[in-house]
């Protein structure tokens, strides 16, 4: 009987499901909705994972006794309850697997690092920062609206609150007000009550737009992505008290994909950091920590 595992990355957007073998090599995907418990509660992220993982073996005729071990790495699901929960959501569809669920960013540390020591920053529409060093796992920042930065969520509402000063005269209308102005409307007044219930993902989709301005020369728009990639080079720096010599830092999310985002970035951290491009999907990772549990 063929063993195989299932790895899951879950974020603020969509839920990546993996079935693998145990050298990692792909036998098939799925994708899902967004499963951060913060936003969608933690019953709807337990369901969601039941029932795609059910779909994920069903369609590709595999029994859930042929699954050794899976892990999910779940934004936001850092917290005992959390975690207990999803672990036991995973166990009611796969008893004969070891399992285990988690935050996301241990999917960034085990995909980069699977074999060796390290650090992930992950920067999309929340921002976590997670090291691995052995079998420990450790956590800086990234406590939810106690420490809200260096995401595309933050970015985002930023942008739009430099936009609301500009009605009054305490901001200079620019490029990246214009662009904003161009998706809410002109007016900043009459579009103010559909600002203030957009969702945490809405915000974040404002974040692109602030990169289009800073690439334009927009001073506001580049003083909004310095000041959030202050927050994630204190975190990077934070986690070189952990390594007593060089240490590889790998970036993931939406925002690390930007040029002028790590460029900022590099110019603030210790000279030990080492960035890399995390050049692995997240959820090949979550199965690399699956194949740990074995």
């Amino acid at each position: 009987m063929a063993e195989y595992l299932i790895g899951i990355d879950g974020g603020g957007s969509k839920t990546d499901f993996l079935l693998c073998d145990k050298q990692l090599n792909e036998k098939a995907r799925r994708f899902a909705g967004r499963s951060n418990p913060n936003d969608i509660g933690i019953d709807a992220v337990a369901e969601l994972i039941k029932e795609n993982v059910l779909a994920l073996l069903s369609e590709n005729g595999v029994s859930a006794s042929e699954i050794s071990a899976a892990f999910a790495g779940i934004a936001g699901a850092s917290n005992d309850d959390n975690v207990v929960r999803l672990t036991a959501a995973l166990k009611s569809v796969l008893p004969n697997a070891k399992a285990e669920a988690f935050h996301d960013g241990i999917n960034v540390l085990y995909g980069a690092f699977p074999y060796e020591d390290g650090v992930s920053i992950i920067c999309g529409t929340g921002s976590s920062c997670f090291i691995k060093k052995g079998e420990e796992i450790i956590r800086i920042g990234g406590y939810g609206s106690f420490d809200l930065s260096g995401n595309g969520y933050e970015i985002g509402r930023a942008g739009l609150a430099h936009a609301l000063k500009t009605i009054d005269g305490r901001a200079e209308f620019g490029i990246m007000d214009e662009l904003i102005a161009e998706r809410v409307g002109n007016d900043f007044l009459v579009a103010l009550d559909k600002m203030l219930i957009m969702t945490k993902n809405e915000l974040a989709s404002f974040a692109p737009t602030v990169f289009e301005a800073a690439s334009r020369g927009d001073d506001a728009a580049l003083a909004i992505i310095d000041e959030n990639m202050d927050y994630i080079a204190e975190l990077i720096n934070r986690a070189g008290v952990y390594f007593k010599n060089d240490y590889k830092v790998a970036l993931a999310g939406g925002i690390m994909k930007s040029e002028i985002a790590v460029s900022l970035l590099s110019t603030k951290l210790n000279s030990r950091a080492r960035l890399i491009k995390s050049e692995i999907a997240p959820v090949f990772g979550a199965a690399a920590r699956a194949l740990q549990l074995l």
